[in-house]
């Protein structure tokens, strides 16, 4: 993994532009389909097997709040810019208190504000930047943070939801389930699924689900992180700027804090521009 990382990074690095041009396409393309593949595999396949009528109508209303809500804020992530450029004229001069904190970008030839940095996918300086993701083809910063922070917690639901599914389906076929330390390992062997009456395309599915957590649970690990101490990918255990949970929550989610879960449409206006900054009162 940490050599893919490496790569990425030196590709998008040398060749910026190609960089966007064939890795963004194909890692929507890949978040798409894999959402597609999931919901189809669970709605007509998996779920009809596990639930009775009504928790299976039950069901039908969870899997499709969580997958408007991983398409819905993947979208919002891709058309929310965290650029400079939304600033207002106003807000793109310093006070003379922050004048220090600010910083000339030679690329894009203008003034950046306090945790602003310059992105060579994007072409531009990017407020309270996190990081740039290719799964939403844009960068991750102030405006938009939100959006991402719910598209990986409900990509890790999805997951889990469906691996908890396939549990009940594996185990209503005759599955074995043996110490959750040799799960991953049986699995391959297929001893995992003793006296389990399923089919390879099933064991496979399942490997997936397992698989596909990873990635998503790892990022929304990060982000649990970054909301908690106001901080950034980059310097994630930075306290500067940490004003407490809960002002912490608005600054990224916006005045409604954590009742952006309910929609990537719920209207939560930011408390601030992001370019001025309070920093963490010393004691």
């Amino acid at each position: 993994m940490c050599y893919v990382n490496r790569f990425c990074h030196y590709f998008a690095n040398r060749y910026p532009k190609n960089f966007v041009r064939i890795v963004h396409p194909l890692s929507i393309v890949f978040v798409l389909c894999s959402t597609a593949f999931f919901f189809s595999l669970q709605m007509f396949y998996i779920a009809p097997k596990v639930f009775g009528d009504i928790a299976y109508k039950l069901y039908w209303i969870l899997v499709t709040f969580i997958t408007h809500n991983i398409l819905g804020n993947m979208l919002a992530c891709y058309m929310t810019s965290s650029s400079v450029n939304t600033l207002s004229k106003d807000s793109r001069c310093p006070n003379p208190e922050d004048e220090p904190l600010w910083h000339y970008c030679e690329s894009c030839k203008k003034l950046r504000s306090p945790r602003s940095w310059h992105c060579v996918l994007c072409n531009t300086c990017i407020l309270r930047r996190d990081h740039h993701c290719i799964f939403t083809g844009t960068c991750i910063g102030h405006n938009n943070q939100r959006f991402f922070f719910w598209f990986t917690f409900y990509l890790t639901l999805g997951l889990v939801t469906s691996f908890a599914t396939f549990c009940m389906f594996i185990l209503q076929n005759g599955g074995n389930f043996m110490s959750l330390s040799s799960v991953i390992f049986n699995l391959i062997t297929r001893t995992f699924f003793q006296n389990y009456t399923g089919n390879t395309f099933e064991t496979i599915a399942f490997l997936l689900n397992i698989s596909a957590s990873y990635m998503p649970a790892f990022m929304l690990a990060y982000q649990m992180q970054i909301l908690s101490q106001n901080s950034t990918y980059y310097n994630i255990f930075d306290c500067t700027y940490d004003l407490g949970f809960r002002k912490n929550c608005q600054t990224i989610m916006g005045q409604r804090g954590l009742w952006t879960f309910i929609s990537p449409l719920l209207k939560s206006p930011l408390p601030h521009d992001g370019a001025h900054w309070q920093m963490k009162q010393s004691h």
